[in-house]
């Protein structure tokens, strides 16, 4: 009987140390997989506001949608049809003295006027409820990016609980 005991434990034992490796690696790759959507939602706005403008480069865009996604890495493209994004560009640029809300991306520009017309701090939940997305996860998350990266570039400002002011 004590035999089978000690043997039961053992076997236990693995099982719970496989189950408690696998919970450990599951939070690294949900992190992995949320980057690899961030990164994909980033190119397909970049897209939609470039056919939005009526000059879609469908080669440009098929390469930056795969490297987006873990596919093939894009060569960055050259020369004057270069977009904001592209070629190590940055999408929303730091704030300076002469920066103005109209060199922005719309959504960043929508996004500062919500934080703008706030009555105080805003999370991103607020935001993403002023512009009529739903309180999903996947839905505030996007915005509260876009948030994270103007108070990083200095468009807006972030308190330590993680609202978002105007600077």
């Amino acid at each position: 009987m004590a035999q089978n005991l000690m043997v039961w434990m053992l076997e236990r034992r693995v099982v719970l140390s496989e189950c408690v490796e696998r919970l450990r690696k599951e939070p690294a790759d949900t992190e992995a997989e949320v980057a690899r959507l961030e990164a994909s939602e980033v190119v397909y706005q970049q897209y939609q506001e470039d056919a939005d403008a009526g000059h879609p480069d469908s080669a440009a865009w098929q390469q930056a949608l795969e490297e987006a996604t873990g596919g093939e890495p894009a060569v960055p493209a050259q020369g004057p049809g270069a977009t904001p994004g592209a070629a190590g560009q940055l999408l929303i640029g730091h704030h300076s003295p002469g920066s103005r809300l109209e060199g922005l991306p719309g959504d960043y520009r929508t996004i500062m006027g919500i934080v703008a017309g706030g009555d105080g701090p805003l999370q991103a939940k607020d935001v993403a409820r002023e512009l009529g997305l739903d309180a999903a996860p996947a839905k505030v998350e996007s915005v509260r990016g876009k948030l994270r990266k103007s108070a990083e570039r200095g468009w807006i400002a972030r308190t330590p609980a993680g609202r978002y002011l105007p600077r």
